[in-house]
C-alpha cells in the first residue's frame, strides 16, 4: 500500500457501532464449490434436486465510528490494501451498514444461501492485526469471515419447503452420506432466507458463539 492510500486510511472518531461487509466472489471455475458440488451431486445422492452450487466469501467488519466513516474505510480497505480482495481472481461488492447483503437470483446468488462460519478462525485474528497496524485503521472492533454457499435447485412441484428441505439435508455433516457443506463441530451455520444487513448476519453469528460459551461454561 502506498503512502498516500495509507493516509487515506488513518483513524477518525465516531460514536456507535457500525458493521459492513465485504461479499467475495470468485472470478471463472471455483475448484472447492466444483468439488463440493460434484460430492453432493454424484456421490451422496443430490443430482436429482440440486442444479449447481456457488460459493462466496463474507467479511464482516464492525466498526466504533459512524456509518459513513464505516462505509468509506472498508471501501478503501477492500480496493487498496490486497488483505481482502485480490483483484486478479476476484470481484467483490462492498456493504454499507444499512444495507443488505446481495441475495437472490442475481450473480449467483439464489432464493435461500447458507451462512457458514469456522469457530475461532485461526484466519480471522491475523488479518484483524494487519487491518489495525498496517493500515491505521484503529476503528475495526470485530472482524469476522463467513462462507455464504448458494444451491440452485431443480425446480419441483413439491415447491419451496422441498427445496429448503434438500438444502438442510446437504449442510451438517453427521454421516458419509448426510451432509457435507459444514462440520457441526467446529462450525455454526445458518438459512439465509431473506437480505440481511451486515450487521444482522454479525448478530447471528455472536448470539451462536455466546449460547455455546454459555453451555461450555
Amino acid at each position: 500500500m502506498s503512502v498516500g492510500q495509507n493516509t487515506e486510511l488513518k483513524s477518525g472518531s465516531g460514536p456507535g457501532r457500525s458493521v459492513t461487509a465485504i461479499c467475495v466472489q470468485p472470478i471463472g471455475v471455483d475448484l472447492v464449490a466444483a468439488t463440493a458440488f460434484d460430492t453432493l451431486a454424484r456421490k451422496m445422492g443430490h443430482g436429482n434436486s440440486l442444479e449447481s452450487l456457488r460459493r462466496e466469501t463474507v467479511w464482516l467488519l464492525s466498526f466504533g465510528c459512524e456509518p459513513a466513516r464505516a462505509a468509506a474505510l472498508t471501501a478503501a480497505l477492500a480496493v487498496n490494501t490486497g488483505i481482502f480482495v485480490n483483484p486478479n481472481t476476484h470481484r467483490h461488492v462492498v456493504v454499507a451498514p444499512a444495507d443488505s447483503i446481495p441475495h437472490g437470483v442475481a450473480e449467483g446468488r439464489e432464493a435461500v444461501g447458507v451462512g457458514l462460519w469456522t469457530y475461532d478462525d485461526p484466519q480471522v485474528r491475523p488479518i484483524e492485526s494487519a487491518v489495525r497496524e498496517r493500515t491505521g485503521v484503529t476503528e475495526l472492533v470485530t472482524l469476522k469471515k463467513m462462507t455464504l454457499w448458494w444451491p440452485r435447485m431443480w425446480r419441483s412441484e413439491a415447491g419451496e419447503r422441498s427445496s429448503t428441505d434438500a438444502i438442510l439435508s446437504m449442510v451438517a455433516t453427521r454421516s458419509r452420506k448426510e451432509g457435507l457443506l459444514a462440520n457441526p463441530h467446529s462450525e455454526g451455520w445458518y438459512l439465509v432466507e431473506s437480505p440481511q444487513t451486515p450487521a444482522m448476519m454479525l448478530a447471528v453469528l455472536e448470539d451462536t458463539e455466546k449460547r455455546l460459551d454459555s453451555f461450555s461454561a
